[in-house]
């Protein structure tokens, strides 16, 4: 599932559409309204946590990507066709995302400051939510995108490694300076991520995520599906520290 850096890695490669009229739109999601988007103007994109945004005078498109989605700019792919946007001067497509449109302005709908991407991101409300489930596990918390908008897997697992936790802590067993560091580690991370996309060397700064051997105990990792949602999670029992009940 593509992470908030990715989107706002998107809305950096679509922005050459802003301005511009949309010729034709095409495609098999059931929520659009195709026959109304031929002549609209994108005015602005923006990007919340996974999701990105194309800004109309009248409404808004709305996209996921979803677990598998893909899209392409200038180009197709072999998929199903999901929105295909015509612009004077080029095209995006969309395929295996979600597609729907927003009528409310986005302020309306959107808390910006929980967007890790966000300049106007709050890690003390953050931190405050987190708190109020003192029994969940971390590991599933840092995806809650209520709190972390943008955190996705590959970012909970490189952050839990970095300050040393592991994915099976309960947050309220966790002190809150840690939590205020692994909140930080978050948005610092996923700033670092954004700019290896830019640079087209992501891969080579996983540490853990998809990765076989611990950089610091040079120990076998872990993988294990934890948590209600049954993620994947990559750790090593040497030095990520388990915050648990009986801790102390």
């Amino acid at each position: 599932m593509p992470e908030g850096p990715e989107m706002v890695f998107l809305k950096e490669q679509a922005a050459q559409f802003i301005g511009c009229s949309i010729i034709s739109a095409t495609g098999q999601a059931p929520h659009l309204p195709f026959q109304e988007l031929p002549e609209q103007t994108l005015n602005n994109i923006r990007t919340f946590g996974k999701e990105i945004f194309f800004c109309f005078s009248d409404l808004t498109i709305r996209i996921h990507l979803m677990l598998f989605g893909k899209y392409s700019i200038n180009g197709e792919l072999n998929r199903e066709l999901r929105l295909g946007l015509e612009f004077e001067t080029g095209t995006i497509n969309f395929y295996a995302c979600d597609c729907r449109i927003i009528s409310q302005p986005l302020n309306d709908v959107y808390d910006w400051s929980s967007d890790v991407m966000q300049k106007s991101f709050n890690p003390e409300k953050a931190l405050e939510k987190l708190y109020k489930e003192p029994k969940k596990l971390i590991c599933e918390a840092l995806l809650d995108q209520a709190i972390l908008a943008g955190v996705g897997n590959g970012i909970k697992n490189e952050v839990l490694y970095q300050r040393q936790i592991h994915p099976e802590s309960q947050v309220g067993e966790i002190p809150p300076e840690e939590v205020r560091k692994l909140i930080n580690a978050c948005v610092t991370f996923s700033a670092q991520y954004l700019r290896w996309l830019q640079e087209g060397n992501r891969n080579e700064h996983w540490q853990v995520y998809r990765q076989k051997v611990c950089p610091r105990d040079q120990i076998p990792l872990r993988k294990e599906k934890i948590g209600k949602g049954g993620r994947s999670c990559y750790f090593c029992d040497k030095c990520q520290q388990l915050y648990h009940i009986n801790t102390l």
